[in-house]
């Protein structure tokens, strides 16, 4: 196998689900699971520069970021389009759809993750410098996997929702 998938473990960043109510999900991760606080971001767009199923994206998704400890949940209400997100709403309903690992090199992990013949399904760019794909995982019973290509700003705002997080947490 090679290093980059052999590593990618130390890299888990994200326990991503797929829900009906980002605003009802969040209340219910709060009072079951204690996630303290939340960052919703409304109406994001994928599109220029994204794909899904080897077409051109178009879609939209209220995402909302929330940190249980050290791991951060994302909730994803798909709004708008065919998305990732609309096609396991239909085919599953709500529920856990992917874990995130935010890998230092996007390019080389990408390349490591086809050469065991997995392709992704949807990928593309989430603002400038950060980078996204998702791999269907079906064939081995389990999840979908993402990897992230986040850039410095990205990552020291996800390490500010963190120590938000925590500071929440403490009081």
């Amino acid at each position: 196998m090679s290093a980059n998938l052999d590593a990618i473990a130390q890299h888990f960043v994200q326990t991503g689900f797929v829900v009906r109510d980002v605003a009802a999900s969040e209340a219910w991760f709060q009072k079951v699971l204690g996630v303290p606080a939340w960052t919703r971001m409304e109406n994001v767009s994928f599109d220029a520069g994204c794909s899904f199923r080897g077409q051109p994206a178009d879609y939209a998704a209220h995402i909302s970021i929330g940190y249980l400890r050290e791991t951060q949940i994302e909730l994803i209400e798909p709004i708008r389009g065919e998305s990732p997100y609309s096609e396991f709403l239909e085919s599953a309903g709500p529920g856990l759809h992917h874990l995130a690992f935010d890998v230092p090199d996007f390019g080389a992990t990408l390349a490591a993750f086809r050469e065991t013949g997995l392709e992704p399904f949807t990928a593309g760019a989430i603002g400038p410098g950060n980078q996204f794909a998702y791999f269907d995982c079906d064939s081995a019973e389990a999840s979908v996997i993402e990897i992230l290509g986040f850039d410095e700003a990205t990552r020291n705002f996800m390490e500010q929702l963190k120590q938000q997080s925590a500071t929440a947490m403490a009081e």
